[in-house]
């Protein structure tokens, strides 16, 4: 798979990053931010970067494991499918295009100190101007840009340094004249000022060592320009009153006349008005890139992704991007514009806060981030509560947003997209899957279009995280016992990648098929090895375990990985509907079992622990111990019947066992003190939900803490399958 070099460094980074934001925010939203909270507006700034910190890390990390065009919009259909896929989309659509429409007014306002012309007919004439560059395929930032966003910042550090002898600290107070739910409508407001400190990631794929330059620059970037958003708010609070300073639509002109001239004031609305058309330019850019991006994937009609013939560009969805501007221009005024686009940014971020926990707990073979947030979860956690305050402090009209965006985006997905597409996500995925009950045929993908044939007794499913493969093998060769044994290797990747794209094998795959060869010839076992590729990795274990007939399923224990916050087994709610019998194995690196402690749980499993323990031992030719537990307290009675139960389950193994009755305060912690005597632990497996997959099941538990290796069964739930053909 071609990919594009690696040009941009740090600096680049910050550049870009910095270029993405400098614009109406500074230029504009100040005087409509003290309208809203008075000289707070800097604390307003503040508390609105800190908000945004999270995002901008989790999409640092997002963009490192998904290195591609498409941005935000791609994070959500890949995590929650195309209906997330489709409301997303047209809400960062929208909120590019109203940020646009923003600094559009902004340029309308500054020009109005050299032009006559009514503000509305320049807005229009420049969206006209900016829509056709577009079509023509000019409309890229050019280092014009790039001079004009230094020009921008020298100016403006020296503007606030020469405004000293103005500064009447006597204007800032009172600091918050409307209170702390001004502060925070103002923060939601300004929100959308800091639009552009992800965007860099857009263009990961471009950058070198991203997993180093891609968070210092979003970070650098963030910091300088929070910076300078808050000294020029100071600034303005300390020169003017609120009365003066309150809705005024060009606040730096109007700075630049009281410390210099008119002359200079004009100087200063010509670099504001250049930065603005820059951000309106990137603005309908980057919009009209969403519906062109989202009819490829079949979300909105194909018409929208045809690029023009001459101009390879996809006028249609520009022509969109445009319309939907001025209808804005024409329609909205100043301040809903401004508070629509922020509304619809920070619904994105935290969409993308959830999108890192949700990829980082499923546990997806193909999310692997060069650059991982820190702080995890807490970090993602605070993202998404401080954006859904943020929410709240804008009222109503952040209602109205949700609504814009959810409403369309649900009818045009369910119109439209529906029957087009068949994605899930990896919450669809990795969730209740009713359609797996039913029983169809589906294609299994693997390097050379192979399909999964033949009859196995037990199904060895390898994920890729394996402790020891060998060992996983050599527990299933045990549980079939000279019957056939089918090791899988599935390599899970993401729906939009073609599966025919994957052909190549890897080198850790030919040695492990080199590995396995020589252990079926050392063993003498029949052992078939195949790997397989696949969108599904739960539908794909679902259909190799019913075309194979297999009585045993057999997976390594996943447990809760570092970092994570859940524990996680790969095929999931599976493990109740999966038609045969699920072992999942914990290796603790022990290579000779001798000894078996056999837990009795008093559940549906216990009888398929006894068999499984039988079996073993006499293909082992170990000794098998059956524990209960009974608390310290436990009356004579209790601690009788216990040792009887466990005497009267015995007798019906065909190898003699011994027994314990194990007593303690605490059953976890009584029950692992024992397990380092013996080799293997078996034990059932409890079903998983919600609540139990956060903090874990006593089996997690006790698995996770066993000194020895442990191997937990659930029986199958196939009422098809007869008691003779479940032993």
């Amino acid at each position: 798979m071609a990919s594009l070099e690696r040009r941009l460094g740090l600096f680049s980074v910050i550049t870009i990053s910095i270029s993405s934001m400098i614009g109406s925010g500074i230029f504009v939203l100040p005087g409509l931010g003290f309208a809203t909270t008075g000289p707070s507006l800097y604390l307003a700034f503040l508390l609105s970067a800190i908000c945004v910190l999270p995002a901008a890390l989790s999409k640092a990390e997002l963009a490192t494991a998904m290195p591609t065009s498409g941005g935000t919009y791609v994070y959500i259909d890949r995590t929650f499918g195309p209906l997330a896929g489709t409301v997303s989309g047209l809400g960062l659509f929208l909120s590019i295009l109203f940020k646009a429409a923003f600094s559009l007014i902004g340029i309308a306002a500054y020009l109005t100190v050299v032009s006559s012309f009514p503000e509305d007919l320049t807005f229009l004439t420049f969206l006209f101007v900016i829509v056709l560059l577009n079509i023509l395929g000019v409309g890229k930032v050019s280092s014009f840009v790039t001079a004009i966003l230094f020009i921008s910042l020298v100016s403006l550090t020296i503007l606030s340094l020469f405004s000293f002898p103005l500064w009447d600290l006597n204007n800032m107070q009172p600091l918050m004249p409307k209170g702390s739910s001004g502060l925070f409508s103002a923060a939601a407001l300004v929100f959308v000022s800091f639009a552009g400190v992800t965007k860099i990631a857009a263009i990961a794929e471009e950058v070198k060592e991203p997993e180093k330059n891609l968070p210092r620059g979003i970070l650098i970037s963030l910091l300088l320009v929070t910076i300078i958003y808050c000294a020029i708010s100071f600034v303005l609070g300390s020169v003017y009153s609120i009365s003066e300073i309150s809705g005024e639509m060009k606040p730096i002109y109007r700075l630049a006349v009281d410390v210099g001239n008119p002359s200079l004031g004009i100087i200063f609305a010509i670099v504001a008005a250049l930065t603005m058309i820059n951000t309106s330019n990137a603005g309908i850019l980057a919009g009209s890139r969403f519906p062109f991006a989202m009819s490829r994937d079949n979300l909105l009609p194909g018409f929208l992704g045809k690029l023009h013939r001459t101009f390879l560009t996809p006028i249609l969805s520009i022509l969109l991007s445009g319309s939907i501007v001025a209808i804005v221009l024409l329609f909205f005024n100043v301040e809903k514009i401004a508070k629509f686009a922020s509304a619809f940014m920070i619904l994105g971020y935290i969409a993308e806060n959830f999108c890192v926990i949700v990829l980082r707990e499923a546990r997806v073979q193909w999310y692997k981030p060069q650059y991982k947030s820190p702080l995890y979860p807490f970090m993602q956690s605070f993202g998404i509560l401080s954006g859904v305050a943020l929410l709240f402090a804008m009222g109503k009209i952040a209602i109205f947003a949700i609504g814009a965006i959810a409403v369309p985006g649900v009818l045009i997905y369910f119109m439209y997209g529906f029957k087009r597409t068949h994605r899930k996500g990896v919450i669809g995925i990795r969730g209740k899957r009713t359609d797996l009950i039913e029983k169809y045929p589906y294609d299994v993908g693997g390097f050379c279009s192979f399909e999964v044939q033949g009859e196995a007794d037990v199904v060895v499913s390898l994920f890729g995280r394996e402790r020891s493969p060998e060992m996983l093998i050599e527990m299933g060769i045990a549980l079939g016992h000279h019957k056939a044994i089918e090791v899988t290797r599935l390599l899970e990747i993401p729906e939009q990648t073609d599966l025919h794209d994957m052909m190549d094998e890897p080198p850790e795959l030919r040695s492990l098929r080199r590995r396995i060869i020589a252990m079926a010839n050392e063993k003498n076992e029949s052992i078939t090895f195949d790997p397989v590729l696949s969108h599904d990795v739960s539908r794909t274990v679902f259909e190799i375990s019913q075309r194979t007939h297999c009585r045993w399923l057999l997976i390594e224990w996943g447990g809760r990985r570092s970092g994570g916050i859940t524990f996680h087994n790969p095929i999931g709610w599976l493990k109740s509907h999966i038609h045969c019998n699920l072992a999942t194995y914990r290796d603790a690196g022990v290579r000779y079992i001798r000894k078996i402690m056999v837990y009795i749980h008093n559940d549906r499993n216990d009888s398929l622990v006894l068999e499984t323990a039988n079996h073993l031992a006499t293909v082992l030719r170990a000794n098998v111990t059956l524990v209960r537990f009974a608390h310290t307290k436990a009356s004579d009675e209790q601690k009788y019947y216990e040792t009887h139960y466990l005497k009267d389950l015995g007798s019906k193994l065909t190898t003699p066992p011994s027994t314990a009755v194990v007593l303690g305060d605490e059953k976890l912690r009584t029950l692992v003190d024992e397990t380092p005597k013996y080799d293997l632990l078996v034990m059932g497996s409890t079903d998983h939900n919600l609540v139990n997959s956060i903090s874990g099941t006593f089996d997690d538990k006790l698995i996770a803490k066993a000194a020895c290796s442990v191997l937990a069964v659930h029986a199958s739930n196939n009422s098809e399958l007869t008691p003779q053909e479940q032993e």
